[in-house]
């Protein structure tokens, strides 16, 4: 008797192993056509670093609680960069479990610039849109903005997210609990430069 409940133990425990460790693949690892990988943000974030990290500029941040505004002067040198970069790591979309789940387009606009826009296909996904604009003669990004929503039957947080190089960042947060108060804030950072 002891034998067969050693038996179907071990049973147990070699199938929990087995089904715990199989994965949905993605559509980018099921096709092996699908090349390439989309606009990483965090290379972008590091190369404007590398670029900007010795220059030292003022800049105003403002925070908007709801209908309360404060703002304060900073530096880039003082300024904690790692608390902006958090937020904005987090929607990077180049890792190639991604290929296949945003639907990409481009266009021109008037203004001189070239738009790529990635929206996702998955309700799940954090980034839900992502819109790079770049100069059509220099071919640098003049802006960046990002739409992302964490939802749960009990909570969403949509966030919008806007880079515009060395001139400002915003980043917009408005939380939803089923229960109890909404909150909505603005963080602005303001580079004088």
């Amino acid at each position: 008797m002891k034998k067969f409940k050693l038996f179907y133990g071990l049973l147990l425990v070699a199938l929990l192993a087995v089904f715990s460790s199989c994965k949905e693949k993605t559509k980018a690892e099921l096709d092996p056509n699908i090349k390439g990988n989309y606009f990483s943000i965090k290379q972008f974030a590091l190369d404007e670093w590398n670029t900007y990290s010795g220059e030292s500029f003022v800049i105003i941040k403002s925070i908007r609680h709801d209908d309360k505004i404060d703002s304060s002067f900073t530096s880039s040198d003082t300024l904690y960069w790692a608390e902006i970069f958090k937020v904005f790591f987090e929607t990077d979309i180049s890792d190639r479990k991604f290929l296949g789940q945003y639907k990409f387009s481009q266009f021109d606009q008037e203004d001189g610039t070239h738009n790529l826009f990635y929206e996702a296909l998955d309700d799940d996904l954090l980034t839900r849109k992502l819109l790079i604009s770049i100069d059509n003669y220099t071919r640098k990004v003049k802006g960046i903005y990002i739409v992302t929503q964490k939802k749960s039957p009990f909570h969403e947080v949509l966030q919008k997210l806007y880079y515009n190089p060395l001139k400002e960042i915003q980043i917009q947060t408005d939380d939803k609990p089923l229960i109890g108060k909404k909150k909505f804030e603005v963080v602005t950072y303001d580079f004088m430069r």
